[in-house]
């Protein structure tokens, strides 16, 4: 890892035109790790653009970077000298900024970070460490080895940090590590805002995304007859009842499906747009839901995995129960 860092440091200081891009479906992992790159990149004067088809969540905004993603970004008129990818784990989950710009990604230095041991290795140079909790804990400690923590404002910190309650769910998941603490602390000594996450993520909900917790939690989730599997099957047309949006459903998946009383593996599936169901997996630390997501090939963790489809939710939600009887005969 430490020779690709070096590599990457040198395309950093020889390129001027520098193009990040993140996965499709953005988390806060991707936005996060991508932010704080770019704005180190800014300070050292480059001229740097991020592009992903789709803007960020505006809860994303207390960070001051949701300006930054331009979904319509000309690549080809910009002709980057170096492209940077944060947290994809496949050449996939890049999407149309990636498809419709195939010339420009095969003919340009093309550098990935990224923390799943799924990913196959895309990039030309690749950083990719799946005992890393997030991408975000991968970025720190490159921009470490590179001697670039100077550049780290209280924003960037605070951006970083975010990670910490969403990555390792508030260091309950098994990917905390204590690599994972040190980290914080030393964003802490950054003046990262540990407090603002927090709320922003774990405490405030819209009433839009309230609705929409209500509407699956009271008439969505199932249950196996053993107790050990819920999961909910959820149309499009919800979302355009509660005037909500699909990613509003981040963390009802942790804070309430994995935590139910007997429960050792759960999944939400929903309808996206693109015609394609996509699926979210979480499990307790006795079952791998990377063996389920595999099946259909996506991005997995070992208690967090997730993929999509363009086949039906019935389809879908039929293929799942099935391979989870089969494997793990729940």
């Amino acid at each position: 890892m430490k020779e690709n860092i070096e590599k990457l440091w040198k395309l950093i200081n020889t390129s001027n035109k520098i193009l990040l891009i993140n996965h499709i479906r953005m988390d806060m992992d991707a936005f996060w790790s991508l932010s704080a790159m770019y704005d180190i990149l800014k300070q050292l004067w480059k001229n740097v653009r991020a592009i992903n088809d789709e803007l960020p969540l505006a809860s994303y905004a207390f960070t001051w970077y949701n300006q930054i993603i331009e979904p319509d970004l000309d690549i080809n008129n910009f002709n980057p000298e170096l492209i940077i990818s944060f947290d994809a784990a496949s050449l996939d989950q890049l999407w149309n900024s990636y498809k419709d710009n195939i010339n420009i990604f095969n003919n340009t230095d093309f550098f990935v970070i990224d923390h799943h041991r799924t990913n196959p290795w895309f990039g030309k140079i690749n950083i990719i460490n799946p005992e890393y909790s997030s991408t975000c804990e991968l970025t720190y400690d490159i921009l470490n080895q590179l001697n670039m923590i100077k550049y780290i404002t209280p924003k960037i910190a605070t951006s970083l940090i975010s990670w910490i309650y969403t990555d390792t769910n508030i260091f309950y998941n098994s990917n905390t590590t204590s690599n994972t603490h040190y980290v914080t602390w030393k964003l802490l000594e950054a003046w990262a805002d540990f407090r603002k996450p927090y709320f922003e993520f774990y405490k405030k909900k819209t009433f839009e995304q309230s609705k929409l917790w209500w509407e699956v939690l009271a008439n969505k989730m199932k249950i196996s007859e053993n107790w050990k599997v819920v999961w909910a099957t959820i149309p499009e047309s919800l979302f355009k009842k509660v005037w909500a949006e699909d990613r509003q459903l981040t963390w009802l998946i942790s804070e309430f499906f994995a935590n139910i009383e007997w429960v050792e593996i759960c999944f939400i599936s929903h309808e996206i747009k693109w015609n394609l169901v996509k699926t979210s997996f979480r499990s307790t630390p006795n079952y791998d839901t990377s063996m389920l997501a595999s099946f259909f090939w996506w991005w997995w963790h070992k208690q967090a995995a997730g993929f999509s489809s363009k086949k039906t939710l019935k389809e879908v939600e039929k293929e799942i129960l099935e391979k989870i009887k089969k494997e793990f005969n729940l």
